[in-house]
């Protein structure tokens, strides 16, 4: 298979309830090591956020990433690349940062979740052809699942 993934960025946010270093864990499970940065910023109500942000530039971190989704997931993130891909060739998918933080990688919906773009190399670059590769790839990923 012929390198399709240039990066993966995630981000997610850790409000004054919660523990940094929970946070960062969470993260650092759901998509490994990486550059990693934090910077601190205020909510709508005046309250006090850090925005953890990391960046995956290694190919086989990526596809790791997807691999550690279950069936289910697999199959979820299939059905829904209309509405997950973009016309830039990003895929985007929330992951639940309560289970990440376990070690557990799957979907998640809502806030309390960690944000991840994946670019898709397509070319030519056009959303079709890169819901196609990643349908493709999640395809193939869920085969060596059975």
């Amino acid at each position: 298979m012929n390198r399709i993934f240039p990066s993966l960025h995630a981000r997610a946010f850790c409000h004054a309830t919660e523990e940094l270093d929970k946070v960062k864990m969470a993260v650092l499970n759901a998509v490994g090591e990486g550059g990693f940065s934090v910077t601190k910023g205020e909510g709508h109500h005046g309250n006090s956020i850090e925005i953890l942000e990391a960046a995956v530039y290694r190919e086989g971190d990526i596809i790791r990433f997807f691999e550690r989704f279950d069936k289910e997931d697999i199959e979820a993130l299939r059905g829904t690349l209309n509405a997950r891909v973009d016309e830039g060739c990003n895929l985007f998918v929330k992951v639940d940062k309560q289970s990440a933080f376990k070690g557990i990688i799957k979907l998640g919906t809502g806030d309390d979740v960690i944000s991840v773009r994946v670019k898709i190399r397509a070319f030519p670059a056009k959303a079709e052809l890169a819901k196609g590769i990643m349908d493709e790839f999640l395809g193939h990923t869920l085969c060596k699942k059975d």
